[in-house]
């Protein structure tokens, strides 16, 4: 019995490589991040992009996630935004979406999407609210 369930288990992890490998994606968190059902990706403003996100957080432009940490040399800088996204990695799984964003403020105080003017923004999204709360007490 354990040998046929070694089999299957096999089985199981092949295919998935498999579908990874074809779909063209590195990783299985860049597939379910550009693959995400729970984002409308023809949008025209922040409020309906995030459709299965109810907690979305803006960070504001003199936040800690702009900030330059640390600048490595040949491997790049780090940025606060890059520490806010390995503690997610960390503490919060899957439950999170995380993108950078060129908004324009519009006469009724929505963030329109705007490819030529604007401002680039950190939005985090989350679909939990314990989530969305303890990343509030550690980054906010």
């Amino acid at each position: 019995m354990k040998f046929i369930n070694r089999i299957r288990a096999f089985v199981r992890k092949y295919k998935a490589e498999r579908k990874l490998e074809k779909s063209g994606y590195g990783t299985w968190r860049i597939y379910k991040h550009n693959r995400d059902k729970d984002v409308c990706v023809y949008a025209n403003d922040v409020n309906t992009f995030y459709t299965g996100y109810p907690y979305v957080y803006a960070i504001n432009y003199n936040h800690y996630a702009y900030q330059l940490i640390c600048d490595s040399g040949p491997f790049g800088d780090i940025y606060g935004y890059d520490e806010m996204t390995m503690w997610c990695e960390d503490k919060i799984r899957w439950n999170y979406r995380i993108d950078i964003h060129r908004v324009w403020p519009n006469y009724e105080g929505k963030m329109m999407f705007n490819d030529i003017g604007g401002s680039d923004i950190v939005y985090f999204a989350f679909k939990n609210e314990k989530d969305f709360t303890h990343f509030l007490l550690r980054w906010a």
